[in-house]
């Protein structure tokens, strides 16, 4: 089980190239080449043409290696982060999504090893709960915990009114909304639809944050100048948590109040603009509804619960 556990990670080896300035769009960018379906059927019979050194058998091990690889791709299409899997490198380099994204993106490097990577890293224990019981032989004990999974999966991931509404009465939501926000509306903005679509759609946004660095391959890059820049009313905005960023950014010209324009002359283009449609003005448990762009497009959709 170890093994084959330490296998399923090996496609996210790719995030080493981001040290080496591979862009996570590139082929071989994270969630690139190797998380295709050619390059896990290509590992896996190289693992199967070994499995007689270590006294296992050669067909069997390679289907197991090539569903463990083959799983690795088809589950982070199913996550609701990133810019998607090339499933079909070589022969096409586009990145697919699945229909259904009910997997929280696990954010890269250090910083999985923070709250919210824990939160993250109990999610999916959650969702893969039944896998866990058949793989301990535990099968048993699975009719009385399916029901109780299927509700708590419900409760965690679903995106349903019903779920939201007896959430925000368990946790005693505080969310304050963008003004003209409809989460109807915000139900049915899509991947690639433009910003100008989503303004019609939902209004302006709260807030913005400007990404400097590439928010998918480094939670911190201080050796990158300003990480980011958060505006509210076309004002640069600093808060507390943003203490080491702020300090960053002062470097580099970056103040409060600063205006958007001046931002732009300092810093240039963001390479990521994520707008936000709710907060919680007391810092407790609200609805989290937030849009991502990059070159103008929707890249990422957020609707989750969160306690900041």
């Amino acid at each position: 089980m170890a093994w084959w556990s330490a296998l399923s990670l090996l496609p996210d080896a790719d995030v080493i190239g981001f040290s080496f300035g591979v862009r996570y769009a590139d082929p071989w960018g994270h969630r690139g080449a190797t998380h295709s379906i050619a390059f896990a059927l290509a590992l896996a019979a190289a693992i199967g043409l070994a499995a007689p050194t270590f006294k296992l058998p050669r067909l069997r091990t390679w289907v197991v290696a090539s569903a463990v690889l083959v799983s690795h791709g088809l589950l982070d299409t199913m996550t609701d982060g990133g810019l998607g899997c090339a499933l079909l490198w070589p022969f096409d380099l586009t990145r697919y999504f699945a229909p259904w994204r009910p997997i929280p993106v696990a954010p890269i490097g250090l910083y999985f090893f923070s709250p919210y990577g824990l939160s993250v890293a109990l999610t999916e224990l959650v969702l893969f709960a039944p896998v866990v019981l058949v793989a301990l032989r535990r099968t048993r004990a699975m009719t009385f915990a399916i029901p109780v999974w299927a509700v708590v999966s419900w409760l965690m991931v679903s995106g349903d009114p019903v779920r939201d509404t007896i959430l925000g009465h368990v946790l005693r939501e505080n969310t304050e909304y963008a003004n003209g926000f409809s989460d109807r509306s915000f139900r049915a903005i899509r991947l690639g639809q433009s910003d100008a679509d989503v303004r019609r759609r939902v209004g302006a946004p709260i807030g913005e944050w400007w990404d400097y660095v590439d928010p998918e391959s480094s939670a911190a890059a201080p050796e990158s100048g300003c990480p980011f820049v958060y505006l509210e009313s076309d004002r640069v905005v600093t808060k507390d948590q943003f203490a080491p960023v702020v300090a960053l950014c002062a470097e580099r010209g970056i103040h409060p109040d600063m205006s958007r324009a001046d931002v732009l002359r300092a810093l240039g283009p963001p390479l990521q603009v994520c707008s936000r449609y709710t907060r919680s003005p007391e810092h407790r448990y609200h609805r989290v509804r937030i849009v991502c762009f990059s070159d103008g497009k929707v890249v990422t959709i957020l609707r989750r619960w969160e306690s900041r």
